[in-house]
């Protein structure tokens, strides 16, 4: 029985989702449409952490992204200047250029599904993608507090909650699916690998794991 090794790991964040999928993973060549449909889920999930300055929507939450700190002079300083020239825009935007491109806008990774792999999030090489990276690991010599942009949960073992099983889980339905297409001519052979469930039922799993908020 073939293995399948992935490691999911998404730019700036110092997250991973790894794991191996052992259950009939020889009949997936072409594991493209599945990492469309995760890429999809990871941007929406971006755009959620975005929209609730980095506690996501999730039944399980983040802490709020700090704010800059209120001892800076209440005439200088970064947070005294975006109160200045944004007025009431939310914690890590200011003119939204990080925010898109962590939710699949410009400045995000492009053209990187494969195969045989995938890499999304911010692209690195650009100056968002450098502004991303200093708010991920913070820099206390300029009290910048640690605010990753980019934020999930990589374990696989944390059932209905974590952005890490949702991705086991949509595998887990391709390699069904796939197995399915190949096992059609051969009804009792297509039960036993897909588990006695149809292929409509599946693809739905799929629609409701895509429409779910994940941590």
């Amino acid at each position: 029985m073939a293995q399948a090794r992935f490691t999911f790991t998404a730019a700036p964040s110092l997250d991973r989702v790894q794991f191996a999928l052992v259950e009939y993973a020889e009949v997936m060549d072409d594991w493209r449409p599945a990492f469309r449909t995760i890429e999809k889920m990871f941007y929406a999930h971006e755009r959620h952490l975005f929209e609730t300055s980095g506690t996501g929507k999730g039944a399980k939450k983040w802490p709020k992204w700090k704010a800059l700190s209120k001892n800076e002079p209440p005439k200088g300083g970064y947070r005294a200047y975006k109160k200045r020239v944004r007025p009431g825009r939310p914690i890590l935007v200011f003119d939204g250029a990080l925010r898109d491109a962590a939710s699949g806008g410009p400045g995000s990774i492009r053209g990187q599904i494969k195969r045989r792999s995938m890499v999304i999030g911010i692209d690195p090489g650009t100056k968002v993608g450098v502004i991303a990276r200093a708010h991920a690991t913070g820099n206390p010599e300029r009290n910048l507090p640690i605010r990753p942009p980019v934020r999930f949960d990589g374990n696989v073992r944390a059932r209905e909650t974590s952005f890490g099983y949702a991705v086991s889980q949509v595998l887990q339905s391709y390699i069904v699916l796939k197995r399915k297409e190949a096992m059609r001519s051969d009804p009792e052979v297509d039960e036993i690998f897909t588990f006695g469930k149809s292929a409509s039922h599946h693809r739905a799993r799929l629609a409701k794991l895509r429409r779910k908020s994940w941590k």
